[in-house]
Protein backbone atom coordinates (compact mmCIF):
# COMPACT_ATOMS: atom_id res chain seq x y z
CA UNK A 1 0.00 0.00 0.00
CA UNK A 2 2.71 2.58 0.88
CA UNK A 3 4.23 1.76 -2.36
CA UNK A 4 1.60 2.40 -4.24
CA UNK A 5 1.23 5.64 -2.32
CA UNK A 6 4.85 6.86 -3.29
CA UNK A 7 4.35 6.04 -7.02
CA UNK A 8 0.89 7.98 -6.73
CA UNK A 9 3.00 11.04 -5.22
CA UNK A 10 5.58 10.71 -7.82
CA UNK A 11 3.11 10.40 -10.51
CA UNK A 12 1.06 13.65 -9.67
CA UNK A 13 4.91 15.43 -9.47
CA UNK A 14 5.01 14.65 -13.04
CA UNK A 15 1.76 15.55 -14.07
CA UNK A 16 2.01 19.24 -12.50
CA UNK A 17 5.96 19.33 -13.54
CA UNK A 18 4.81 18.09 -17.41
CA UNK A 19 1.04 19.23 -17.72
CA UNK A 20 0.17 21.34 -15.19
CA UNK A 21 2.65 24.12 -15.21
CA UNK A 22 3.13 24.78 -18.75
CA UNK A 23 -0.36 24.86 -19.30
CA UNK A 24 -0.60 27.41 -16.87
CA UNK A 25 2.29 29.58 -18.11
CA UNK A 26 0.62 29.42 -21.44
CA UNK A 27 -2.03 31.07 -20.12
CA UNK A 28 -0.12 33.62 -17.95
CA UNK A 29 1.27 34.10 -21.41
CA UNK A 30 -2.57 35.27 -23.39
CA UNK A 31 -3.92 36.52 -19.89
CA UNK A 32 -1.05 38.19 -17.85
CA UNK A 33 0.13 40.49 -20.13
CA UNK A 34 -0.08 43.74 -18.65
CA UNK A 35 1.64 41.89 -15.31
CA UNK A 36 4.29 40.51 -17.96
CA UNK A 37 5.03 44.09 -19.25
CA UNK A 38 5.32 45.77 -15.64
CA UNK A 39 8.00 42.76 -14.49
CA UNK A 40 10.22 43.72 -17.82
CA UNK A 41 9.89 47.40 -17.05
CA UNK A 42 10.73 47.35 -13.13
CA UNK A 43 14.09 45.10 -14.71
CA UNK A 44 14.64 48.19 -16.79
CA UNK A 45 14.77 50.48 -14.76
CA UNK A 46 16.96 48.62 -12.09
CA UNK A 47 19.07 47.71 -15.35
CA UNK A 48 19.70 51.46 -16.26
CA UNK A 49 20.51 52.19 -12.56
CA UNK A 50 23.01 49.77 -13.27
CA UNK A 51 24.36 50.98 -16.21
CA UNK A 52 24.52 54.71 -15.20
CA UNK A 53 26.80 53.44 -11.92
CA UNK A 54 29.49 51.12 -14.07
CA UNK A 55 29.67 53.64 -16.13
CA UNK A 56 30.48 56.15 -13.53
CA UNK A 57 33.13 53.40 -11.89
CA UNK A 58 34.64 53.43 -15.03
CA UNK A 59 35.22 57.12 -15.89
CA UNK A 60 36.38 57.63 -12.39
CA UNK A 61 38.50 54.55 -13.08
CA UNK A 62 39.98 56.27 -16.57
CA UNK A 63 40.69 59.83 -14.56
CA UNK A 64 43.49 57.71 -12.55
CA UNK A 65 46.64 58.42 -14.47
CA UNK A 66 47.93 54.71 -13.19
CA UNK A 67 44.72 53.26 -14.73
CA UNK A 68 45.71 51.53 -18.13
CA UNK A 69 42.97 49.55 -19.04
CA UNK A 70 39.33 48.55 -17.86
CA UNK A 71 38.88 45.18 -17.54
CA UNK A 72 37.71 43.05 -20.28
CA UNK A 73 34.42 41.66 -18.95
CA UNK A 74 33.37 45.19 -18.27
CA UNK A 75 33.18 46.47 -21.30
CA UNK A 76 31.68 43.31 -22.19
CA UNK A 77 28.89 44.05 -19.09
CA UNK A 78 28.65 47.59 -20.56
CA UNK A 79 28.01 46.19 -24.37
CA UNK A 80 25.29 43.69 -23.57
CA UNK A 81 23.83 46.10 -21.06
CA UNK A 82 23.40 48.78 -23.93
CA UNK A 83 22.19 45.77 -26.29
CA UNK A 84 19.42 44.71 -23.65
CA UNK A 85 18.64 48.03 -23.84
CA UNK A 86 17.74 48.81 -27.01
CA UNK A 87 16.54 45.14 -27.13
CA UNK A 88 13.49 46.76 -24.81
CA UNK A 89 13.19 49.68 -26.17
CA UNK A 90 11.99 47.74 -29.64
CA UNK A 91 9.27 45.56 -27.38
CA UNK A 92 7.92 48.39 -26.63
CA UNK A 93 7.16 49.31 -29.61
CA UNK A 94 5.71 45.79 -30.13
CA UNK A 95 3.78 46.57 -26.81
CA UNK A 96 2.24 49.66 -27.59
CA UNK A 97 1.36 47.86 -31.61
CA UNK A 98 0.15 45.05 -29.28
CA UNK A 99 -2.20 46.83 -27.43
CA UNK A 100 -3.45 49.01 -29.89
CA UNK A 101 -4.05 46.15 -32.49
CA UNK A 102 -5.16 43.90 -29.96
CA UNK A 103 -8.50 46.12 -28.73
CA UNK A 104 -9.76 46.22 -32.81
CA UNK A 105 -8.95 42.55 -33.54
CA UNK A 106 -7.66 40.16 -31.40
CA UNK A 107 -4.77 38.05 -32.01
CA UNK A 108 -4.22 35.43 -29.24
CA UNK A 109 -1.03 34.08 -31.40
CA UNK A 110 0.72 37.20 -31.63
CA UNK A 111 0.24 38.03 -27.95
CA UNK A 112 1.34 34.45 -27.38
CA UNK A 113 4.69 34.99 -28.39
CA UNK A 114 4.96 38.12 -27.60
CA UNK A 115 4.80 37.76 -23.82
CA UNK A 116 6.95 34.81 -24.21
CA UNK A 117 9.57 36.95 -26.05
CA UNK A 118 9.26 39.39 -22.74
CA UNK A 119 9.55 37.57 -19.91
CA UNK A 120 12.77 35.85 -21.40
CA UNK A 121 14.34 39.20 -22.15
CA UNK A 122 13.43 40.02 -18.41
CA UNK A 123 15.15 36.71 -17.11
CA UNK A 124 18.07 38.07 -19.36
CA UNK A 125 18.13 41.45 -17.82
CA UNK A 126 17.76 40.36 -14.19
CA UNK A 127 20.77 38.47 -14.93
CA UNK A 128 22.83 41.05 -16.25
CA UNK A 129 21.97 42.90 -13.04
CA UNK A 130 23.04 40.30 -10.77
CA UNK A 131 26.68 39.96 -12.50
CA UNK A 132 27.28 44.05 -12.14
CA UNK A 133 29.00 43.96 -8.91
CA UNK A 134 32.86 43.76 -9.67
CA UNK A 135 35.23 44.01 -7.35
CA UNK A 136 37.27 46.23 -9.70
CA UNK A 137 36.56 47.84 -13.00
CA UNK A 138 39.88 48.90 -14.28
CA UNK A 139 44.03 47.58 -13.19
CA UNK A 140 47.30 49.12 -14.10
CA UNK A 141 50.70 47.56 -14.87
CA UNK A 142 52.74 48.19 -11.40
CA UNK A 143 56.38 49.08 -11.20
CA UNK A 144 57.85 50.21 -7.29
CA UNK A 145 57.83 53.28 -6.63
CA UNK A 146 57.14 55.37 -9.89
CA UNK A 147 55.76 54.81 -13.54
CA UNK A 148 55.84 56.31 -16.78
CA UNK A 149 53.35 56.88 -19.02
CA UNK A 150 51.89 58.88 -21.87
CA UNK A 151 54.38 61.86 -22.11
CA UNK A 152 57.99 60.74 -21.98
CA UNK A 153 59.54 61.42 -18.34
CA UNK A 154 56.39 61.86 -16.64
CA UNK A 155 56.82 59.54 -13.65
CA UNK A 156 53.91 59.15 -11.42
CA UNK A 157 54.87 59.47 -7.70
CA UNK A 158 52.80 60.18 -4.47
CA UNK A 159 52.87 64.15 -4.75
CA UNK A 160 52.12 63.34 -9.12
CA UNK A 161 49.51 60.96 -8.65
CA UNK A 162 47.36 63.39 -5.87
CA UNK A 163 48.15 66.51 -8.05
CA UNK A 164 46.90 64.81 -11.02
CA UNK A 165 43.57 63.60 -9.53
CA UNK A 166 42.93 67.06 -8.22
CA UNK A 167 43.31 68.74 -10.95
CA UNK A 168 41.20 66.15 -13.25
CA UNK A 169 38.62 66.23 -10.54
CA UNK A 170 38.20 69.81 -10.63
CA UNK A 171 38.66 69.67 -14.91
CA UNK A 172 35.05 67.57 -14.42
CA UNK A 173 33.36 70.35 -12.77
CA UNK A 174 32.11 72.97 -14.21
CA UNK A 175 32.27 75.80 -11.24
CA UNK A 176 36.29 75.92 -11.70
CA UNK A 177 38.02 77.73 -14.97
CA UNK A 178 41.57 78.84 -13.40
CA UNK A 179 43.68 76.23 -12.13
CA UNK A 180 47.53 76.91 -10.81
CA UNK A 181 49.88 74.31 -9.98
CA UNK A 182 53.08 75.37 -8.20
CA UNK A 183 56.66 74.40 -6.86
CA UNK A 184 60.29 74.49 -7.09
CA UNK A 185 62.01 74.39 -10.76
CA UNK A 186 63.05 70.97 -11.93
CA UNK A 187 59.93 68.85 -9.96
CA UNK A 188 57.84 68.14 -13.19
CA UNK A 189 55.55 70.79 -13.49
CA UNK A 190 55.34 70.70 -17.27
CA UNK A 191 55.27 67.04 -17.57
CA UNK A 192 52.46 66.96 -15.44
CA UNK A 193 50.22 69.42 -16.64
CA UNK A 194 51.03 68.01 -20.59
CA UNK A 195 50.07 64.59 -19.32
CA UNK A 196 46.51 66.15 -17.67
CA UNK A 197 45.85 67.88 -21.33
CA UNK A 198 46.98 64.50 -22.90
CA UNK A 199 44.37 62.67 -20.48
CA UNK A 200 41.80 65.43 -20.79
CA UNK A 201 41.97 65.09 -24.09
CA UNK A 202 41.31 61.58 -25.06
CA UNK A 203 38.79 61.67 -22.32
CA UNK A 204 36.97 64.46 -24.51
CA UNK A 205 36.48 66.69 -22.15
CA UNK A 206 37.42 69.41 -24.03
CA UNK A 207 37.57 70.02 -28.13
CA UNK A 208 40.90 71.88 -28.32
CA UNK A 209 43.68 71.51 -25.64
CA UNK A 210 46.29 74.32 -26.07
CA UNK A 211 49.51 74.55 -24.17
CA UNK A 212 51.79 78.13 -24.30
CA UNK A 213 55.15 78.35 -22.70
CA UNK A 214 55.00 82.21 -20.91
CA UNK A 215 58.31 82.60 -19.48
CA UNK A 216 59.81 85.21 -17.45
CA UNK A 217 59.56 87.98 -20.14
CA UNK A 218 56.07 86.98 -22.01
CA UNK A 219 55.91 88.25 -25.18
CA UNK A 220 51.88 89.13 -26.40
CA UNK A 221 52.54 88.33 -29.77
CA UNK A 222 54.30 85.28 -29.74
CA UNK A 223 51.25 84.17 -27.31
CA UNK A 224 48.60 85.02 -29.09
CA UNK A 225 50.42 83.44 -32.53
CA UNK A 226 51.00 80.05 -30.81
CA UNK A 227 47.58 79.82 -29.69
CA UNK A 228 46.05 80.56 -33.12
CA UNK A 229 48.23 77.78 -34.86
CA UNK A 230 46.57 75.63 -32.23
CA UNK A 231 43.51 76.81 -33.75
CA UNK A 232 44.16 76.49 -36.86
CA UNK A 233 43.63 80.56 -37.42
CA UNK A 234 45.16 82.74 -39.71
CA UNK A 235 45.31 85.82 -37.67
CA UNK A 236 44.93 89.08 -40.52
CA UNK A 237 45.09 91.93 -38.02
CA UNK A 238 48.58 93.35 -37.23
CA UNK A 239 47.89 95.68 -33.83
CA UNK A 240 48.37 93.33 -31.00
CA UNK A 241 44.40 94.33 -29.66
CA UNK A 242 43.46 93.44 -33.34
CA UNK A 243 45.07 89.82 -32.65
CA UNK A 244 43.68 90.10 -29.56
CA UNK A 245 39.69 90.43 -30.79
CA UNK A 246 40.24 88.00 -33.53
CA UNK A 247 41.57 85.08 -30.60
CA UNK A 248 38.83 86.48 -28.42
CA UNK A 249 35.82 85.39 -31.31
CA UNK A 250 36.95 82.52 -32.66
CA UNK A 251 38.02 80.97 -28.69
CA UNK A 252 34.17 82.14 -28.03
CA UNK A 253 33.01 79.88 -30.84
CA UNK A 254 34.93 76.33 -28.84
CA UNK A 255 32.17 74.99 -26.64
CA UNK A 256 35.21 73.50 -24.89
CA UNK A 257 38.34 74.81 -24.63
CA UNK A 258 41.09 73.85 -22.45
CA UNK A 259 44.57 76.70 -22.51
CA UNK A 260 47.80 75.37 -20.50
CA UNK A 261 50.53 78.31 -19.84
CA UNK A 262 53.57 77.11 -19.00
CA UNK A 263 56.27 78.69 -16.82
CA UNK A 264 54.44 81.85 -15.29
CA UNK A 265 56.10 84.21 -13.49
CA UNK A 266 54.16 87.07 -13.13
CA UNK A 267 50.07 88.45 -13.76
CA UNK A 268 49.24 88.04 -17.32
CA UNK A 269 46.35 89.65 -18.68
CA UNK A 270 44.16 86.96 -20.32
CA UNK A 271 41.88 89.92 -21.87
CA UNK A 272 45.23 91.73 -23.46
CA UNK A 273 45.86 88.36 -25.49
CA UNK A 274 42.46 87.10 -26.51
CA UNK A 275 41.24 84.97 -23.94
CA UNK A 276 37.95 84.79 -22.53
CA UNK A 277 37.08 83.04 -19.27
CA UNK A 278 34.47 83.61 -16.66
CA UNK A 279 31.39 85.08 -18.02
CA UNK A 280 32.55 86.03 -20.93
CA UNK A 281 33.60 82.28 -22.01
CA UNK A 282 32.21 79.83 -18.94
CA UNK A 283 33.56 77.14 -21.45
CA UNK A 284 37.23 78.25 -21.14
CA UNK A 285 39.50 76.75 -18.35
CA UNK A 286 43.15 77.63 -17.64
CA UNK A 287 45.30 75.78 -15.90
CA UNK A 288 48.91 77.45 -14.88
CA UNK A 289 52.07 76.30 -13.65
CA UNK A 290 54.70 78.67 -11.50
CA UNK A 291 57.30 78.76 -9.19
CA UNK A 292 55.93 81.35 -7.02
CA UNK A 293 52.52 81.13 -5.59
CA UNK A 294 51.32 85.17 -5.49
CA UNK A 295 50.97 84.18 -9.61
CA UNK A 296 48.46 81.76 -8.55
CA UNK A 297 46.75 84.77 -6.09
CA UNK A 298 47.00 87.00 -8.85
CA UNK A 299 45.44 85.03 -11.24
CA UNK A 300 43.19 84.40 -9.12
CA UNK A 301 42.95 80.84 -9.21
CA UNK A 302 40.18 78.74 -7.49
CA UNK A 303 42.25 75.47 -6.94
CA UNK A 304 45.92 75.77 -6.75
CA UNK A 305 47.63 72.62 -6.27
CA UNK A 306 51.43 72.08 -4.91
CA UNK A 307 54.20 69.84 -6.29
CA UNK A 308 56.15 68.43 -3.91
CA UNK A 309 59.95 65.99 -4.13
CA UNK A 310 59.66 62.33 -4.26
CA UNK A 311 60.06 60.17 -0.78
CA UNK A 312 63.26 58.16 -0.41
CA UNK A 313 62.20 54.65 -2.52
CA UNK A 314 60.69 56.81 -5.51
CA UNK A 315 63.68 58.87 -5.68
CA UNK A 316 66.09 55.54 -5.87
CA UNK A 317 64.15 53.83 -8.00
CA UNK A 318 64.24 56.96 -10.76
CA UNK A 319 67.57 57.08 -9.98
CA UNK A 320 68.21 52.89 -10.59
CA UNK A 321 66.69 53.56 -13.64
CA UNK A 322 68.16 56.29 -15.22
CA UNK A 323 71.83 54.98 -13.93
CA UNK A 324 71.19 51.79 -15.48
CA UNK A 325 72.26 50.56 -12.00
CA UNK A 326 70.37 46.94 -12.34
CA UNK A 327 74.02 44.91 -13.11
CA UNK A 328 76.17 46.97 -11.11
CA UNK A 329 78.58 45.84 -8.65
CA UNK A 330 77.59 46.46 -4.72
CA UNK A 331 80.77 48.93 -4.28
CA UNK A 332 78.66 50.87 -7.56
CA UNK A 333 75.56 50.83 -5.64
CA UNK A 334 76.71 51.93 -2.12
CA UNK A 335 78.01 55.05 -3.61
CA UNK A 336 75.46 55.49 -5.80
CA UNK A 337 73.15 55.63 -3.13
CA UNK A 338 75.07 58.40 -1.40
CA UNK A 339 74.75 60.26 -4.74
CA UNK A 340 71.11 59.85 -5.25
CA UNK A 341 70.61 60.98 -1.43
CA UNK A 342 72.59 63.62 -2.16
CA UNK A 343 69.52 64.97 -5.14
CA UNK A 344 66.70 65.14 -2.29
CA UNK A 345 64.24 63.62 -4.26
CA UNK A 346 64.17 66.14 -6.68
CA UNK A 347 63.85 64.67 -10.20
CA UNK A 348 65.60 67.25 -12.34
CA UNK A 349 68.72 66.18 -10.55
CA UNK A 350 67.91 62.84 -9.85
CA UNK A 351 67.76 61.78 -13.70
CA UNK A 352 70.57 64.20 -14.93
CA UNK A 353 73.03 62.89 -12.40
CA UNK A 354 71.98 59.17 -13.04
CA UNK A 355 72.01 59.79 -16.75
CA UNK A 356 75.51 61.45 -16.57
CA UNK A 357 77.56 58.63 -14.39
CA UNK A 358 75.37 55.51 -15.77
CA UNK A 359 78.73 54.19 -17.89
CA UNK A 360 81.23 55.62 -15.20
CA UNK A 361 83.66 53.10 -12.96
CA UNK A 362 83.66 53.06 -9.21
CA UNK A 363 86.12 55.97 -9.20
CA UNK A 364 84.12 58.01 -11.66
CA UNK A 365 81.14 57.53 -9.10
CA UNK A 366 83.25 58.45 -6.07
CA UNK A 367 84.98 61.50 -7.39
CA UNK A 368 81.23 62.55 -8.22
CA UNK A 369 80.26 61.96 -4.70
CA UNK A 370 82.73 64.04 -3.33
CA UNK A 371 81.84 67.09 -5.87
CA UNK A 372 78.31 67.02 -4.80
CA UNK A 373 79.22 66.88 -1.18
CA UNK A 374 81.27 70.53 -2.06
CA UNK A 375 78.25 72.00 -4.09
CA UNK A 376 80.17 71.42 -7.28
CA UNK A 377 77.43 69.89 -9.92
CA UNK A 378 78.73 71.85 -12.36
CA UNK A 379 82.39 70.44 -12.28
CA UNK A 380 80.71 66.76 -12.62
CA UNK A 381 81.25 65.18 -16.60
CA UNK A 382 78.71 65.18 -19.36
CA UNK A 383 76.45 66.85 -16.78
CA UNK A 384 74.11 68.94 -19.18
CA UNK A 385 74.78 72.81 -19.11
CA UNK A 386 71.14 73.76 -20.26
CA UNK A 387 68.61 74.96 -17.53
CA UNK A 388 66.26 72.68 -18.70
CA UNK A 389 68.19 69.92 -18.10
CA UNK A 390 70.45 71.32 -14.83
CA UNK A 391 69.66 71.37 -11.78
CA UNK A 392 71.54 74.44 -10.30
CA UNK A 393 70.72 75.92 -13.85
CA UNK A 394 67.32 75.64 -13.28
CA UNK A 395 66.83 76.84 -9.80
CA UNK A 396 69.49 79.61 -10.08
CA UNK A 397 66.71 81.26 -12.22
CA UNK A 398 64.22 81.52 -9.66
CA UNK A 399 67.31 83.53 -7.29
CA UNK A 400 67.67 85.41 -10.41
CA UNK A 401 63.96 86.46 -10.49
CA UNK A 402 63.72 87.41 -6.93
CA UNK A 403 63.53 91.33 -7.25
CA UNK A 404 64.77 92.30 -4.47
CA UNK A 405 68.89 92.61 -4.00
CA UNK A 406 68.69 92.38 -0.14
CA UNK A 407 66.51 89.25 -0.66
CA UNK A 408 68.95 87.62 -2.76
CA UNK A 409 70.97 88.27 0.17
CA UNK A 410 68.83 87.05 2.92
CA UNK A 411 68.34 83.44 0.91
CA UNK A 412 72.40 83.43 0.57
CA UNK A 413 72.75 83.91 4.61
CA UNK A 414 70.57 80.36 4.50
CA UNK A 415 73.26 78.62 2.77
CA UNK A 416 75.35 79.75 5.45
CA UNK A 417 74.05 76.76 7.82
CA UNK A 418 74.33 72.59 7.71
CA UNK A 419 72.31 70.59 5.78
CA UNK A 420 68.93 69.93 6.83
CA UNK A 421 69.50 72.13 9.77
CA UNK A 422 66.33 74.18 11.27
CA UNK A 423 67.27 77.80 10.78
CA UNK A 424 65.83 79.98 13.42
CA UNK A 425 65.01 83.55 11.58
CA UNK A 426 65.72 86.00 14.53
CA UNK A 427 69.33 84.70 14.08
CA UNK A 428 68.87 86.23 10.15
CA UNK A 429 67.56 89.17 11.46
CA UNK A 430 70.56 89.73 13.81
CA UNK A 431 72.63 88.99 11.02
CA UNK A 432 70.64 91.22 8.20
CA UNK A 433 71.50 93.68 11.14
CA UNK A 434 75.22 93.46 11.59
CA UNK A 435 75.68 93.49 7.70
CA UNK A 436 73.54 96.77 7.07
CA UNK A 437 71.15 94.87 4.49
CA UNK A 438 68.87 97.33 5.02
CA UNK A 439 70.75 100.24 5.23
CA UNK A 440 67.66 102.44 5.29
CA UNK A 441 66.23 100.61 8.34
CA UNK A 442 66.14 103.08 11.49
CA UNK A 443 65.60 100.15 14.32
CA UNK A 444 66.12 96.08 14.58
CA UNK A 445 62.39 95.92 14.36
CA UNK A 446 62.17 97.44 10.92
CA UNK A 447 65.40 94.81 10.27
CA UNK A 448 63.14 92.09 11.52
CA UNK A 449 59.43 92.98 9.46
CA UNK A 450 61.97 93.60 6.04
CA UNK A 451 64.06 90.05 7.16
CA UNK A 452 60.29 88.32 7.89
CA UNK A 453 58.90 89.79 4.28
CA UNK A 454 61.75 88.49 2.32
CA UNK A 455 61.81 84.68 3.99
CA UNK A 456 57.67 85.00 3.20
CA UNK A 457 58.87 85.49 -0.41
CA UNK A 458 61.32 82.95 -0.51
CA UNK A 459 59.08 80.08 0.70
CA UNK A 460 56.29 81.54 -1.84
CA UNK A 461 58.95 81.28 -4.12
CA UNK A 462 59.77 77.55 -3.14
CA UNK A 463 63.52 78.72 -2.50
CA UNK A 464 62.91 77.89 1.42
CA UNK A 465 60.36 75.70 3.59
CA UNK A 466 58.80 76.16 6.26
CA UNK A 467 60.18 74.37 9.29
CA UNK A 468 57.08 73.05 12.19
CA UNK A 469 58.58 74.21 14.73
CA UNK A 470 56.49 74.96 18.44
CA UNK A 471 58.46 77.91 19.19
CA UNK A 472 59.44 80.99 17.17
CA UNK A 473 59.69 80.88 13.41
CA UNK A 474 61.90 78.61 11.65
CA UNK A 475 62.84 77.75 8.25
CA UNK A 476 65.14 74.93 6.06
CA UNK A 477 66.47 75.02 2.63
CA UNK A 478 66.47 71.53 0.84
CA UNK A 479 69.94 70.55 0.01
CA UNK A 480 70.13 70.96 -3.52
CA UNK A 481 68.80 74.59 -3.22
CA UNK A 482 71.59 75.17 -0.44
CA UNK A 483 74.02 73.79 -2.89
CA UNK A 484 73.08 76.09 -5.18
CA UNK A 485 72.85 79.02 -2.98
CA UNK A 486 76.44 77.78 -1.83
CA UNK A 487 77.59 77.82 -5.48
CA UNK A 488 75.91 81.05 -6.19
CA UNK A 489 77.80 82.46 -3.54
CA UNK A 490 81.40 81.15 -4.37
CA UNK A 491 80.38 83.14 -8.17
CA UNK A 492 79.57 86.45 -6.33
CA UNK A 493 82.50 87.09 -4.51
CA UNK A 494 80.00 88.51 -1.18
CA UNK A 495 81.97 88.15 1.58
CA UNK A 496 79.97 84.83 2.73
CA UNK A 497 81.69 81.70 4.12
CA UNK A 498 79.36 79.08 2.89
CA UNK A 499 81.35 75.99 4.63
CA UNK A 500 82.83 76.74 8.14
CA UNK A 501 86.25 77.25 7.67
CA UNK A 502 86.72 77.22 4.09
CA UNK A 503 88.08 80.21 3.02
CA UNK A 504 90.00 81.69 6.28
CA UNK A 505 93.77 79.88 5.26
CA UNK A 506 92.96 82.10 2.48
CA UNK A 507 94.67 86.16 2.58
CA UNK A 508 92.79 87.31 0.03
CA UNK A 509 89.53 85.69 1.04
CA UNK A 510 89.64 86.88 4.51
CA UNK A 511 90.17 90.64 3.39
CA UNK A 512 86.96 90.75 1.74
CA UNK A 513 85.00 88.29 4.68
CA UNK A 514 82.41 89.97 5.75
CA UNK A 515 80.05 86.91 7.93
CA UNK A 516 81.32 84.06 9.66
CA UNK A 517 79.91 81.05 11.45
CA UNK A 518 82.21 78.95 13.15
CA UNK A 519 80.43 75.76 14.52
CA UNK A 520 83.30 74.21 16.44
CA UNK A 521 85.12 77.05 18.06
CA UNK A 522 87.52 75.55 20.42
CA UNK A 523 91.46 75.22 22.12
CA UNK A 524 92.60 74.10 18.70
CA UNK A 525 91.60 77.54 17.00
CA UNK A 526 94.73 79.93 16.71
CA UNK A 527 94.20 83.16 19.04
CA UNK A 528 95.03 85.03 16.12
CA UNK A 529 92.52 83.42 13.74
CA UNK A 530 90.62 86.89 13.43
CA UNK A 531 93.58 88.74 12.44
CA UNK A 532 93.58 89.91 8.63
CA UNK A 533 89.38 90.47 8.63
CA UNK A 534 89.00 93.88 8.42
CA UNK A 535 85.78 93.70 6.25
CA UNK A 536 84.09 91.44 9.27
CA UNK A 537 80.55 92.41 10.39
CA UNK A 538 78.96 89.35 11.92
CA UNK A 539 80.70 87.06 13.68
CA UNK A 540 79.08 83.54 14.98
CA UNK A 541 80.83 81.13 17.27
CA UNK A 542 79.45 78.07 18.67
CA UNK A 543 81.40 76.52 21.49
CA UNK A 544 82.97 72.96 20.61
CA UNK A 545 80.86 70.32 22.10
CA UNK A 546 83.70 68.35 24.98
CA UNK A 547 85.88 71.55 25.08
CA UNK A 548 86.91 72.11 28.69
CA UNK A 549 87.79 75.69 28.20
CA UNK A 550 84.07 77.49 28.90
CA UNK A 551 84.71 80.94 28.65
CA UNK A 552 85.80 83.41 25.68
CA UNK A 553 88.49 86.07 25.15
CA UNK A 554 87.34 89.15 24.02
CA UNK A 555 91.10 89.91 23.13
CA UNK A 556 90.67 87.33 20.14
CA UNK A 557 88.57 90.13 18.79
CA UNK A 558 90.68 93.11 18.80
CA UNK A 559 91.77 93.50 15.58
CA UNK A 560 87.68 93.36 14.24
CA UNK A 561 87.61 97.20 13.97
CA UNK A 562 83.83 96.59 11.83
CA UNK A 563 82.36 94.12 14.46
CA UNK A 564 78.39 94.77 14.41
CA UNK A 565 77.25 91.84 15.83
CA UNK A 566 78.82 88.93 17.90
CA UNK A 567 77.05 85.61 18.61
CA UNK A 568 78.15 83.51 20.83
CA UNK A 569 76.97 80.12 22.22
CA UNK A 570 77.98 77.67 24.67
CA UNK A 571 80.34 80.00 26.71
CA UNK A 572 79.64 80.63 30.12
CA UNK A 573 82.05 83.37 30.72
CA UNK A 574 83.50 86.26 28.89
CA UNK A 575 86.96 87.65 29.61
CA UNK A 576 88.90 90.63 28.42
CA UNK A 577 92.04 88.90 28.04
CA UNK A 578 93.44 85.23 27.12
CA UNK A 579 95.06 83.72 30.81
Amino acid sequence: MAEAFVTSNAVGTLIVEYLVKPVERRLRYLFRFNKIVEELQVQEKILTNEQTRVKEDVQEAKLQPQTQEIEEYVEDWLTNAENALKDVQSLECRIRENKRCFHWCPNWSWRYQLSKMLEQKTLAISKLVESSKFDRVGHRAALPGIEFFESEGYLVSKSTTSAFNEIMEALNGDEVNMIGVWGMGGLGKTTLVTEVGNKAKSLQLFQKVIKVVVSQTPIIDNIQHKIADFLNLELKKTTQEGKAEELWLRLKNEEKVLIILDDMWNELNLKEIGIPIGENHKGCTIILTTRHIKVCDYMKSQVTVSLNVLDKDEAWTLFRMNGSLNNASPDIIDVANEVAKECGGLPIAIITLARALRSKDLNGWELARDKLKTSRLMDIENVPKEAQKNAYLCLEVSYDNLGSKTTKRCFLLCALYPEDYSIDVEDLVRYAWGLRLYQNAGSIQEVRREVFEAINNLEDSCLLLEDDQERSRYIKVHDVVRDVAMWIASKEDNGFVTQPGVGLENESSKQKLQILLLDNYGSKTPIDCFEGMPELKVLSLRRASGLNVSFFSLSALKSLKNLRALQLEGFEQLRASQP
